[in-house]
């Protein structure tokens, strides 16, 4: 059935009034470029990450070749780079303390300013000296070891965290333990460990060798330190060994 003139102008009506309206065009509009650049923005290479485009920071003895590829972000378009991901993925290098990832969407380039790990003690076992980091992992040293270090010598590993493979990492209590006594008696290193006595050593400039244990207790220790090297120097006593890790001290 065929609508008289006037009833098809009505029916009609609604579609050119929506032709007609600004918003329409404005919204078509904003589809079209939105859709353009959507992809410009995937096909162009301009947004693809390449080695050249990523510049890491701050290295002495890492390689910059090493973090790239465990960035593992080689093709990969800018904006989907998450700083933080790829931090963490950095992090997984046993050798990088932190990683600082600035990502400059628009100029396609990737910032990484890397912290080096430093070892804060040497571990010297049968296999090798160590670097120690302050949580304990033992590293093959890389690059130049800083001087003055506090050294550990423990030929059979027996410091070695529980659970770990042996000479893996050093367990963190005796780490710690041996940075506070060096710090209370400076000198003493290298200090030795073994499972029998803990931590002992040599005293500086001094015939007598003393068996230290553990970190607890540190006050007591230097007491009974004190007290058996004034009876060794009055001749009240005679030994080369100073047992420090009970409640007297013992001279052997």
């Amino acid at each position: 059935m065929t609508l008289p003139q006037p009833l098809l102008r009505l029916h009609l009506r609604p579609l050119w009034d929506l032709l007609r309206s600004r918003l329409l065009w404005i919204v078509l509009a904003v589809l079209v470029v939105t859709g353009g650049l959507t992809a410009w923005v995937a096909l162009d290479e301009r947004w693809y990450v390449y080695r050249e485009d990523v510049h890491f920071n701050g290295l002495s003895y890492l390689d910059a070749e090493e973090l790239w590829q465990a960035a593992a972000i080689d093709g990969w378009q800018i904006f989907w780079i998450d700083s933080e991901t790829l931090r963490q993925r950095l992090l997984q290098n046993p050798y990088v303390a932190d990683a600082q990832v600035h990502v400059a969407a628009l100029l396609t380039k990737v910032t990484v300013d890397i912290t080096e790990v430093r070892p804060v003690a040497l571990w010297e076992t049968d296999a090798g000296i160590r670097w120690l980091r302050d949580d304990g992992l033992a590293l093959e040293p890389r690059g130049k070891t800083p001087p003055g270090l506090l050294q550990i010598y423990d030929p059979s590993a027996e410091a070695t965290l529980p659970g770990a493979a042996r000479g893996a990492a050093i367990d963190p209590a005796v780490l710690v333990s041996a940075q506070s006594l060096v710090n209370r008696l400076p000198g003493v290193t290298p200090l030795r460990y073994n499972a029998l006595v803990g931590l002992n050593f040599r005293l500086p400039d001094q015939p007598y060798w003393v068996y230290w244990g553990d970190g607890e207790d540190v006050e007591r220790k230097l007491a009974n330190l004190e007290a058996a090297k004034t009876l060794l120097d009055s001749g009240e006593a005679q030994g080369a060994v100073i047992d420090v890790r009970f409640e007297r001290p013992y001279i052997k």
